[in-house]
């Protein structure tokens, strides 16, 4: 092997190692959630935000659908007007890092978020990979178990603010009218949004 070859060979190995070192460091702000009456607030959401390089309101209207409740961002904190199920605010926040943070190819957290041709594409500062975000979403929704018209058999964890019964099914909120906590029933999924869905109680005949 000549010197060029290996002074290359070289450059990509100590290449990989950093980026491989790069994304152990990575660490996202875990969230420092407090409640207050019917609201739940997120109290270092800035702070998590600024760590992550996204746009603060991309990432509430993220968050805000994951739950199908309403909400607000205000002196740095994110204001739920309800109270998600416990652990769901971790776990969607995780979730954002995946499809709108994290590099697909080396698996770097150091990316940016760009528009090309009307299309938003998630580019890697570290080894320059790029991928459209629809792409992604289409793979994403297309392994959700949930049509509408169908009954599935599911446990409602919560209530939203407005009494609502609330449930998971996959990566999906259900919103069910009239269900009580702590229920489970046979629930039709009427209608499917981006990242909730509603559900009717199923009477048994």
């Amino acid at each position: 092997m000549d010197e060029q070859s290996y002074s290359e060979l070289l450059r990509k190995v100590k290449s990989s190692v950093q980026k491989r070192e790069e994304k152990k460091r990575f660490q996202s702000p875990k969230p420092e959630i407090i409640t207050e009456g019917k609201l739940t607030i997120i109290k270092n959401f800035k702070d998590i935000v600024d760590v992550i390089n996204r746009d603060e309101s991309h990432v509430f209207k993220y968050l805000i659908k994951q739950f199908g409740l309403s909400g607000d961002v205000a002196d740095g904190r994110l204001i739920f007007k309800g109270k998600p199920p416990e652990g769901s605010i971790e776990k969607a926040i995780q979730e954002y890092l995946r499809i709108y943070v994290q590099c697909y190819e080396c698996g770097n957290y150091d990316t940016e978020m760009i528009r090309e041709n009307r299309n938003e594409v998630i580019r890697c500062k570290a080894c320059g990979a790029e991928r459209p975000l629809y792409a992604h979403k289409e793979i994403r929704y297309s392994e959700e178990k949930i049509e509408e018209g169908k009954t599935y058999e599911l446990e409602v964890t919560d209530l939203n603010r407005d009494g609502d019964g609330i449930s998971k099914k996959g990566d999906i909120t259900v919103i069910i009218p009239g269900a009580k906590k702590g229920q489970k029933a046979n629930i039709r999924i009427d209608r499917i949004r981006k990242n909730y869905a509603l559900g009717i109680l199923v009477k048994k005949s």
